[in-house]
């Protein structure tokens, strides 16, 4: 995977540096060059209609601009080929079932130039798309959908009315789609799944202890009293497992369900590589919500973007690579975290384990945090993602605080969404909570593949009054080789290229033909190591390190 304008920004020195003129209020904040990875980020922010894409100097370098009546609901991605995907609603739609934070009920896919490829609408009077989508592997997408249910079913479920004063609750379900024809491929509902000890006389009775498996439909503990019971905010695909991720604010848990069910089979109890149809294959963050725990255990607060840490932008030697992060919003007063836990999978039976009826692990295995912990805090929104080797890009959401930490929690990037209400305001403003609310923001390698052959020149700011001189261009001389690990030889080179490493623990380089594809991905030890080019083309190639610094342009002449 290679992006051919990654080479364009190495050979024509499109890197940047801090410099500073004055301290900014809003856009970027601070910048790091030796530490950080690099890359582009893709914010979303609300109450505003666009997308964009920003530089390491907080430049937009692309937007992708929509009615102005639209408003996030409540992400972007862009995807390898390019092309956004996008979830939104209309300020002048007054028909959906709910328009509470993160309703949407407009899925759309857009072209780089901005053209709607593909559009599915999920909103009317019963239901309608919410928070999060995913795009997967294999070209559908994950959509997480509200769904509204009166009190007769309700209350033949097992509803509680004497302890809860709802008369309706939006449960939530998750609806599979394939964009080529629209399709539903997979569905799976949390109502299919129910467990409930108020009443023997209704559907779904049972010890609500003894089936962790299951959604106790009278668990209102963090709802208080509102229609929307699960408040789901984030869903995440794992293609290896199989399985998908999905995280119940309203619980303070995430759940794991097996998507190797059909449809049929994800509505029951049995079926899909663990034999468990659609129920819950885990739980964690909360074990009251299953009656087996307190309060007390309670170990997630209103968390968000739960997720795999496996996407292409991350090393797969990373210590915590397959595992869960999330953005653990409100632990308590002032301090939300971003952190990894790692659930304790048997590839045997195709189950998580337990301890104490409770599934493992017990405790979190790493949190990450901006230094100035008043920075990181907020108890909505925000989002955590893992890139490279480890470094962290987080969001605070209420703040609209984007910040990327290097692998030993330094800060490399800061940058402050300066918009007002969804408006751009002048450079030297002062914003107060929330007035930038952004759920998420997403960071993507110069080599991600979406980039390949696009143009990323600056087009401009956010903000107004921009403060050009805060961060200024330098040479590619500054990051040829910042770790001065590798030589090479010969070059040109006919039939053995020769690779010396100077790092003990060894690094992993990329090489790449001319027009941008990988064409040998390998392990350097330390000392001296050989390649056999003998059956490659003549031409020109590029050597990459694991970071996406460039290293080399080797000649092959045969």
């Amino acid at each position: 995977m290679y992006v051919c304008r990654y080479i364009i920004i190495l050979l024509f020195s499109m890197v940047f540096q801090n410099t500073f003129a004055q301290d900014n209020t809003v856009g970027l904040l601070s910048f790091e060059e030796d530490l950080g990875v690099g890359g582009y980020t893709l914010i979303f922010p609300e109450r505003q209609s666009d997308i964009f894409l920003l530089n390491k100097c907080g430049e937009i370098v692309h937007q992708w601009e929509d009615d102005p009546t639209a408003r996030p609901g409540s992400v972007a991605y862009l995807l390898e080929n390019g092309n956004i995907l996008r979830s939104k609603w209309l300020a002048d739609n007054p028909n959906s079932v709910s328009t509470s934070g993160g309703a949407g009920g407009i899925i759309e896919i857009v072209s780089w130039d901005n053209q709607v490829l593909w559009t599915y609408n999920i909103a009317d009077s019963t239901q309608i798309q919410h928070h999060d989508i995913h795009f997967t592997p294999h070209g559908t997408v994950m959509i997480i959908v509200w769904q509204k249910k009166e009190l007769d079913e309700i209350v033949a479920n097992g509803f509680d009315t004497l302890s809860h004063n709802q008369r309706s609750i939006l449960t939530d379900y998750i609806l599979e789609i394939d964009p080529i024809n629209d399709s539903i491929v997979w569905e799976w509902h949390a109502w299919d799944h129910l467990i409930q000890d108020h009443d023997s006389t209704k559907a779904n009775y049972g010890i609500v202890a003894d089936h962790p498996e299951r959604i106790n439909i009278n668990y209102h503990e963090y709802t208080f009293g509102k229609t929307d019971w699960l408040h789901c905010n984030s869903i995440d695909y794992n293609p290896i497992l199989d399985q998908v991720v999905i995280s119940s604010k309203h619980f303070n848990e995430f759940w794991i369900i097996d998507r190797s069910t059909n449809s049929d089979e994800a509505a029951g109890t049995s079926g899909g590589n663990s034999n468990q149809g659609g129920d819950l294959l885990f739980r964690w963050g909360n074990p009251k919500a299953y009656q087996t725990g307190e309060t007390s255990d309670r170990q997630l607060f209103s968390q968000h973007d739960v997720q795999w840490i496996d996407e292409n932008d991350i090393n797969p030697d990373y210590d915590f690579f397959g595992k869960i992060a999330l953005y653990n919003n409100h632990i308590e007063t002032g301090l939300s975290l971003g952190q990894i836990l790692e659930p304790v999978f048997d590839t045997t039976t195709f189950s998580y384990l337990k301890s104490n009826e409770t599934f493992l692990p017990e405790n979190f295995s790493k949190e990450f945090s901006h230094p100035d912990t008043a920075k990181n805090y907020s108890t909505a929104a925000s989002s955590i993602q893992i890139i490279g080797d480890g470094s962290v890009i987080m969001c605070a959401g209420r703040q609209g605080r984007t910040f990327e930490l290097t692998p030993d929690g330094q800060v490399a990037w800061e940058y402050l969404t300066p918009l007002k209400s969804g408006n751009s305001i002048a450079q030297g403003t002062n914003l107060a909570l929330s007035e930038n609310f952004t759920f998420q923001t997403q960071r993507y390698l110069e080599t991600y593949p979406a980039f390949i052959g696009k143009t990323l020149e600056p087009i401009g700011f956010i903000e107004l009054n921009p403060n050009t001189a805060f961060c200024s261009l330098v040479s590619i001389n500054k990051i040829k080789n910042p770790h001065d690990d590798f030589s090479f030889f010969p070059n040109p080179v006919n039939t053995l290229l020769f690779i010396e490493s100077k790092n003990e623990k060894g690094e992993e380089i990329k090489i790449f033909n001319a027009l941008g594809n990988l064409i040998l991905t390998k392990k350097i030890p330390f000392g001296k190591t050989e390649i056999d080019i003998s059956n490659w083309s003549s031409g020109i190639y590029f050597l990459l390190n694991h970071r996406n610094y460039f290293l080399e342009k080797i000649i092959i002449q045969h």
